[in-house]
């Protein structure tokens, strides 16, 4: 049985004034699990024990050190919770569960706490966990060199020789990057749930974190009772070299729906045709746009990162015909909130950890001439994608590929529910049904006008999933049953600001 924490119902009174609070478990009952400070709001009448648990930096060969990973137990508002917690993957790979959105928790999980625990984690190398895989050497590019209208060229040539210096310092402080991986993550997971007394538990996987759940149930197949797959990303997908197919595909999925759309077909006619034509036109003849009191220099690698980012927000979907239709009718003003920094780093971001998965398991089997020809079949939108990072610094990484069965399709019994948005720009919905094909008891439900992060950017989602868990063969039909509905795009005014999260966004892994 898990660890339970002791009289804290009497304990609640004198603590939920508390902006940050700390329940512990008894080190005694839970060895492995070290007890410290939660670094998060607590809301009141909720409760949270957070601490870390030390696992080792690798699982084979005579390597002794040791990492410490930060969990936070988010505990149920059930008197008797049930037995098999709901343990949560980040996406990323490299993105902290506690930065700036950890409200997201207490909102997501809400359903599920209803009878079970609910548990997050800063995977190996991110975040609270030690140590830390962070490059402040990238985030710093992007604080002090930014310049609006620097084209993907430019930053690339900023960001390798600061990549590099972060290698550098990191392999010199003793960090063996080899150690993180997505098999090492997946045996960290059931580390954690050891450490806390869980005999078996639930995933829910969000991104990249999919990739990590089905490790899980690869390896620890005994141990999962069910498991949720958000905005899929398989082993065996080696994205590198088809990033411009994945770009491409977002941008004809939106014109598709727009001719299929009376409305939208009426309002904004040949829009598709219209948008290609200004971005050749960009490209040879790039334009100035106002953006507040200074001028952007925006050619068409800036005006396509900037509408890619948009499609991460399914909030924004339906003004996006209007938006595209502005920018090939020559009106680039439009689109000047959007763009922003394409940089790698940020405070939420471990960079170094990004590089070591991505180094390991998808630039050894990418390759220039496939990358030349996805860029190729996917103009115009695909330039951008060949500047990505991992292309100028994996080779001076020095992280071995992954294994031959890490690189496979994961074949499992595991009772699995995969989550899809037809307009993810980066795990698109045939990822989900490429691993389904594998999950003998898994099924897709895909929502035609959904983004990336199914979970958190449909209503609807948190109680399906609650729904799932609780009971993972019945009939889901009668929850989000608007998910089949086509995109209603409108002709209204397009917000002055885009959201924070858009801005920065740019084309990498999960």
């Amino acid at each position: 049985m898990p660890v339970r924490l002791n009289s804290a119902s009497s304990l609640w009174p004198l603590l939920a004034f508390g902006a940050l609070l700390l329940f512990a478990f008894p080190a005694s009952a839970a060895p492995g699990f070290e007890s410290a400070r939660c670094v998060f709001a607590v809301p009141r009448g909720e409760r949270a024990t957070c601490g870390f648990v030390a696992v080792p930096a690798h699982r084979e060969g005579a390597h002794g050190r040791s990492l410490r990973l930060y969990v936070a137990v988010l505990h149920s508002q059930a008197q008797s919770p049930l037995p098999d917690p709901v343990i949560f993957l980040n996406g990323g790979p490299g993105d902290a569960a506690f930065g700036d959105d950890t409200d997201t928790w207490w909102q997501i999980s809400r359903p599920i706490r209803q009878s079970r625990d609910f548990i997050v984690f800063d995977q190996r190398g991110v975040g609270q966990s030690r140590p830390s895989l962070d490059c402040p050497e990238l985030d710093r590019i992007a604080e002090r060199n930014w310049k609006p209208g620097m084209g993907r060229a430019e930053v690339l040539a900023l960001e390798r020789p600061a990549a590099l210096r972060c290698h550098d310092r990191l392999t010199r402080s003793g960090i063996d990057l080899s150690a993180y991986t997505t098999a090492e993550a997946a045996a960290d997971v059931d580390d954690v749930a050891a450490a806390l007394n869980y005999e078996s538990y639930n995933l829910i996987g969000v991104s990249y974190g999919t990739r990590v759940a089905l490790a899980v149930m690869r390896d620890f197949p005994d141990r999962v009772r069910s498991a949720v797959l958000d905005s899929v990303y398989p082993p065996g997908i080696f994205d590198l070299d088809t990033q411009p197919a994945l770009i491409a595909r977002v941008f004809r999925r939106l014109f598709g729906e727009c001719r299929s759309s009376p409305d939208c077909d009426s309002a904004y006619p040949l829009l598709e045709a219209r948008f290609d034509g200004m971005l050749a036109q960009l490209r040879s003849q790039p334009e100035t746009v106002r953006q507040g009191r200074r001028s952007v220099r925006a050619d068409d690698g800036i005006v396509l990162d900037a509408l890619y980012a948009t499609f991460y927000d399914p909030a924004v979907l339906p003004e996006l015909p209007e938006l595209i239709d502005k920018v090939a009718r020559g009106d680039l003003a439009a689109l000047a909130p959007w763009i922003g920094p394409v940089f790698s780093g940020g405070p939420n971001r471990s960079d170094g950890l990004a590089l070591s998965v991505a180094c390991s398991e998808s630039w050894p089997f990418a390759t220039r001439d496939a990358l030349a020809a996805s860029v190729a079949a996917s103009e115009p939108y695909g330039d951008n994608a060949a500047y990505a990072l991992e292309w100028q610094v994996c080779d001076s990484w020095h992280v071995p590929p992954i294994s031959a069965v890490d690189a496979v399709a994961v074949s499992s019994t595991t009772p699995s529910l995969l989550l899809a948005g037809s307009f993810d720009p980066i795990t698109p919905p045939e990822y989900a049904y490429i691993a389904a094909r594998t999950l003998t008891n898994g099924r897709v439900v895909e929502f035609r006008a959904g983004s990336h992060s199914i979970l958190s950017t449909e209503s609807c989602a948190p109680e399906l999933v609650a729904r799932f868990i609780e009971m993972p063969a019945a009939p889901l039909d009668a929850l989000c049953a608007d998910r089949t509905l086509a995109p209603r795009f409108t002709a209204a005014g397009l917000s002055d600001q885009p959201p924070a999260a858009s801005a920065g966004t740019e084309a990498r892994s999960p």
